[in-house]
């Protein structure tokens, strides 16, 4: 059944993603080791696991739950597919109330439905029981041409257990197949600006979490189809607002997993 609209805010392509970025929900994922340069990065980068390509749930019927270790890991008793007309109808109108949990709202939400592109595409993020943190996630949406039904390809949800204050997002093609991906961040803040990065790509039909790093005093950002990962690095005497140096370190798909393309480290002026 449809619910009552919700006041959404739609970006086209990219929500700002956050220049800060300490806890995962799964298991951590491959990615090159930082080496090289002076001093010891942030001790709480961990890296994360590349992903397969998980087909979202399909059907012409409801589905209640995601298949087992698929990527789509909705709330509890949500339906991964909404295919009811009215549903479908606010939903083109702006109204994503229906793409999210019962009681939650919505908090941002990027799109990408263009004329020439391969499939219709909405993620949208979510929050739940009261002022953050609390109960938050993700859920990518896809829609195939000629189906009126959208369906959930990918999904995580935080519970409000983890801390998180909000999830931020920024679209890009970094696997370079023509289609934007998703890079997400989730924000538990403390005084090393804390959080979860997640790099989703997407196919027809199914996403896939082909990154996800935990960080603190580090960033994340999708430049020039590559991913930029930027951290502090402490020599032993560095307080912690003050570290000696940044390292930058550039990271290209290959199609299976991430290498490094260049790593470099900067001091900062009057700490070297």
């Amino acid at each position: 059944m449809r619910r009552p609209p919700a006041l959404v805010c739609v970006f086209v392509f990219a929500s700002a993603l956050a220049l800060s970025a300490c806890s995962g929900d799964g298991p951590a994922a491959t990615g090159p080791a930082m080496t090289g340069g002076t001093g010891t990065p942030s001790p709480s980068i961990a890296t994360g696991t590349t992903g397969t390509a998980t087909t979202g749930p399909t059907g012409p019927t409801r589905t209640t739950a995601p298949p087992p270790g698929s990527d789509v890991k909705l709330p509890a008793g949500m339906s991964g597919v909404v295919d009811d007309p009215a549903d479908v109808a606010a939903i083109a109108a702006g109204d994503l109330s229906s793409l999210i949990p019962p009681g939650s709202t919505p908090a941002s939400s990027a799109t990408l439905t263009r004329p020439d592109a391969p499939f219709d595409r909405i993620s949208v993020t979510w929050s739940a029981g009261g002022p953050p943190p609390g109960r938050g996630g993700l859920i990518m949406w896809q829609r195939a041409p000629g189906d009126p039904a959208w369906r959930a390809v990918y999904a995580f949800t935080d519970p409000g257990t983890k801390g998180v204050f909000g999830v931020r997002m920024e679209q890009g093609d970094v696997t370079g197949d023509g289609v934007a991906d998703l890079l997400t961040f989730e924000d538990v803040g403390g005084s090393g600006a804390c959080g979860t990065y997640r790099v989703v790509a997407s196919a027809r039909g199914a996403a896939s979490e082909i990154l996800r790093r935990d960080v603190c005093d580090a960033e994340i950002q999708i430049v020039g189809g590559d991913l930029r990962l930027r951290e502090a690095v402490f020599e032993p005497d560095d307080p912690h607002c003050c570290p000696s140096a940044f390292r930058t370190t550039v990271l290209h798909w290959n199609g299976s997993d991430w290498e490094e393309v260049s790593s470099e480290v900067s001091t900062v002026p009057g700490t070297g």
